[in-house]
Order: C-alpha cells, then structure tokens, then sequence
C-alpha cells in the first residue's frame, strides 16, 4: 500500500491554494477572466449531451474505484478479504487491521468513493437531465443503484433520499427504506429506457459517447437493470419474502429479462478516450498486498476446479503450484507471504460488475423456494457452472457437473502450522458439486451459494453480502479476533465512518438507532438471516 497519510495531507493543501486564489483574485469581469477558451462551455455542452452525460463515465469507474490506493481502502481491504477471496500478506498497522476485526480509519474510503464521485455525479445528470435526456438520467440513475446498494450492504443505514437537499447535514434512511427506493428507481429506469428503445433508437448516439459499458445500447442496460432488480431481491428472501418473490419474478418476466449470455454481462472498459485501469492488478502485482485467499484454495483445489489458474497464478514457493492466505492470522513479516499466490489480472482487464452466471444462480435459489424462475433449480444451477466456465474459458464444464464426490480441501499453511485447517475443523465444508433432487432445501441453498461463490470471483463484496445473508459458503474463522468482543463468528459490517461522526455527527448518531443494535462491527444487517 503507498502512504495514505501523505494522501490526506495533500487534499486539505491543493483546497487551501484554491480558497486563497479564489479570496485574491479581481472579482470584477470574473466570468471572463476565468473562462478557458480550449473549453467547451454550459451552452456548448448541451448540443451534443456532454452537459448531462460527461459525469456518467467517472460514476461507471467509481463503482470500483479506479484510483488503485482508493479501491484497496474501498473495497479490497474489507470485502475482498471478508468473503473468503483473498488474503493479505502485509501486517499493516503493525499487525492490527481490518483482517482481524480491528477497524481502520481506512473505512471512511468506502463512504466517500461513492458519496463523492456517484451520488453526486448522480445529482448533476438529475438536475441538468431528468427532463431533457430522461434515457441518460435513467442510465445513471442504474449505475447509482449498482454502487449504491453496495454501501448499504456495507453499512446498513445511509444517507440516500435526501442527499443534495441542502443544509449542514443528512440525516440516513434505513436499509429497508433504501431498498424500497432502488426497487422504484430500478422500475422507472426500466419503463423509461424500454421507451426509447421502442421509440428513439437514434438516441442512443447520444448515449455512446459516456458508456463504458454497453456502447449506447438500452436493451443491455435494461437487462442490467432487471438483474441487478434480481440480485436485490433474492437479498430479502429471507427479510420480506413476499415482496423478494414479487420483484424477482417481476425481474425475469420481463420482456427483456435478466442476463442469460455472457455478451450481456456488464463489465466497464477502456473506451472513447478513457483507459479503465483493473486497481486489484496494480494491488496484486505492484503492491504486493493481496493474495488468494485460503478459502479460495480449499474450495479450487478440493473440487479441481479448471478456474483455479484462471483466477490466481502460481505461488513463488519450492515445488510452485497454489497457495492461499488465511485471514485473521498473526503476520510478522510481509517476505513470509508475499510468495503465496498473487490475483491473475492484467491492468487492461474489464471491470466486471455483474454476469449471467449469477443470475442463473439467483433464479436456481427462486425456484427451491417456489418462485416461478422460468426453469427447474438443476437446471438453473448446471447453467450457472456452465456459463461461469465460458465465461473464464475453463473448458467442458460437464465432468465437474456430474462429480458427485469431490469435497474442499484441507489447508496447510508452510509458515505456521497453527493457521491449518484439518478434516476435524467442524468449519471446514463438505459440499460436493452434482445436483441431487432428493436434498432437503438447506444443502440444495448451500450448493447453490457455493457455486454461485465461487463464480462471483472476484468481487468480493457481493460474495460477502450473499455469506452475511445465507451463511453460505463455509468460511474460515478468523484466527486472531481483535474486535474487543464486538464479533463473534464473522464480521456482519463496518461501523458508520469516522469522517460521518465528525461532518454529520448528528444525524450519524441518529442512524445508529436504525441498526437495531450498536454501531459496531458485530450488529447484523437488517436483510440478514436471523
């Protein structure tokens, strides 16, 4: 990791020099005077849609920020490592961090990322477009629920209706009432791009130039809508079970349905002039900060699973092969792990925000619990293998489909024998692959999940909301515990920031009432599984 604490120095410093330039200059002709002519201006931008759409490409590279030093602190160094992905080799803070529950300062990244770049990116599109390019708005109206939903499922409660509202401060809704929000949203977003896609398809040339994603085309943009519509409603199965099998069926009904292909799946990249940079290479490779995670290697070497020199690269050790890191363990020194398995993405790699495999995961858990997914839950479960193997080009899925025997492996750590996991930890999973019609739901759920686990490699965040949901795949423990007593078992989320107590200390305390239990760590999500 590079220096954060010189990072924080330097943005109070660049404000200042503006603050002063701002006091000293004339006023006078100010508009004038402070006009780049090389630029384009308000009334410029509006002939061609810059004016609302220019703030869609830096809100589609802020859902993982593209900022290699702020996706570590947004995501990578919570999420990944908390889903069983990865692990780090690195003892920050001298051994005390967020691996073994004891919470950084660093939190505050995953507030502001999407606070700064998406909601307000959102607000801007809303205001200068909602009324004039409602299919652009409709567009960033979707990737604000793609970002969105992923900083309450980290927190629980955020400021989201009246964010932008004016005032010192903003006060939090609740989970509940945020999900209620992104199903409206998602719902508008879709009967407006349907719309214009029936009837303005030239409109999309206004649309191409901001797309990192789609190049322009509504009908991918409303089937990212409806699985994104999908993925948040199998998240309340077990909250709101109605209102879960209402929207996901609403979801695969509709006309133009959910992902079934990976040419649909959503991955942003470089494009009209913008170079996307994949920040887990530059974490992985350059920092040497993140491994394969233990959990990972016990789940890919036990199943011999294709994927596992697709996802990972082989381990700098004697002999080579594959070798991952448990989290919550006692790192001395960063040389004893570094050597253990680095990610296996390049640079240019698309950031992928969401795929088919998934949702034929999600529509294979529908149908175990009755929903109408259009398809039995074997099939929908053999699916979701299949397309996760085209789309990391593993070969013939077949085999492994039909392998009804293969469990995770055991796990030796090289360094300390006191971080192996044996056949006699209880934590240690027995799920096989093959499909069998006459399992109860719970081990049908469990296989489900764990597929769909390991297919979600590696956006380690929605992995973790679906453990912290299901308390499915079988994760690890954490070896060393040093939340003070706040966890007991996993981690169920991150406490509101500390920058929120300092700017919006009212309304942060308020939203603590929200939880249903203290601002900390161990408080369960409100969609979470009792």
């Amino acid at each position: 990791m590079k220096k954060i604490t010189s990072i924080y120095k330097l943005i109070p410093a660049a404000a200042l020099t503006l603050a002063i330039a701002g006091q000293t200059a004339c006023t006078k002709n100010f508009e004038s005077f402070n006009t780049n002519p090389n630029e384009l201006t308000d009334s410029l931008l509006k002939y061609d849609y810059k004016y609302v759409g220019a703030f869609i490409p830096g809100m589609l590279t802020s859902i993982y920020s593209t900022v290699d030093w702020q996706y570590q602190l947004q995501q990578n160094l919570n999420a990944d490592i908390y889903s069983g992905f990865m692990g780090i080799p690195t003892p920050f803070n001298s051994g005390k961090n967020n691996s073994n529950y004891f919470m950084m300062d660093w939190n505050n990244w995953v507030f502001k990322v999407p606070y700064d770049n998406i909601m307000s990116g959102w607000k801007l599109v809303q205001e200068r477009g909602a009324k004039t390019r409602p299919d652009l708005f409709a567009v960033a109206t979707i990737v604000k629920v793609t970002a969105m939903h992923r900083v309450t499922d980290v927190f629980g409660p955020i400021p989201y209706s009246k964010f932008g509202a004016g005032g010192f401060s903003t006060p939090y809704d609740s989970q509940e009432s945020v999900y209620n929000a992104f199903f409206t949203e998602l719902d508008q977003a879709i009967a407006s791009l349907t719309t214009f896609d029936k009837t303005n398809p030239g409109g999309k040339a206004q649309l191409k130039p901001f797309d990192l994603v789609y190049g322009g085309e509504y009908a991918n943009w409303i089937r990212l809508a409806n699985s994104l519509k999908l993925r948040l409603a199998v998240r309340l199965a077990y909250i709101k079970p109605a209102l879960a099998k209402q929207k996901a069926e609403e979801a695969v009904a509709n006309e133009y349905g959910v992902f079934t292909s990976n040419a649909q799946n959503a991955t942003v990249h470089s494009g009209n002039g913008i170079t996307v940079s994949n920040s887990l290479y530059v974490i992985s490779q350059e920092y040497n900060d993140i491994r394969m995670g233990a959990t990972m290697e016990s789940f890919l070497k036990g199943y011999n699973d294709p994927r596992l020199p697709k996802y990972f690269r082989a381990a700098a050790l004697a002999g080579g092969g594959f070798k991952g890191v448990r989290n919550g363990i006692d790192i001395k020194v960063k040389t004893d792990y570094e050597t253990f398995s680095p990610l296996n993405i390049d640079r240019s790699t698309p950031i992928r925000v969401m795929s088919a495999s998934e949702m034929y995961f999600l529509r294979a858990e529908g149908a175990i619990r009755g929903w109408d997914m259009k398809g039995t839950a074997k099939t929908l479960y053999e699916e979701g293998i299949r397309t996760s193997f085209a789309q990391f080009d593993a070969g013939d899925a077949s085999a492994y489909i039909a392998n009804g025997t293969a469990k995770p492996a055991t796990y030796t750590d090289p360094v300390n024998a006191d971080n192996n996991v044996t056949a006699a930890d209880s934590y240690l999973s027995t799920m096989t692959i093959a499909w069998n019609e006459g399992d109860g739901f719970e081990k049908k759920l469990e296989r489900i999940v764990t597929q769909k686990w390991i297919s979600l490699f590696p956006d380690g965040q929605e992995a973790w909301s679906e453990f912290r949901r299901t308390g499915y795949p079988r994760l690890w423990p954490v070896v060393v515990n040093l939340s003070g007593g706040t966890v007991t078992g996993f981690i169920n989320r991150l406490p509101f920031p500390p920058d929120e107590y300092k700017n919006n200390k009212d309304e942060t305390t308020k939203a603590a009432a929200l939880l249903g239990g203290p601002d900390n760590p161990g408080t369960k999500l409100w969609w979470q599984r009792p």
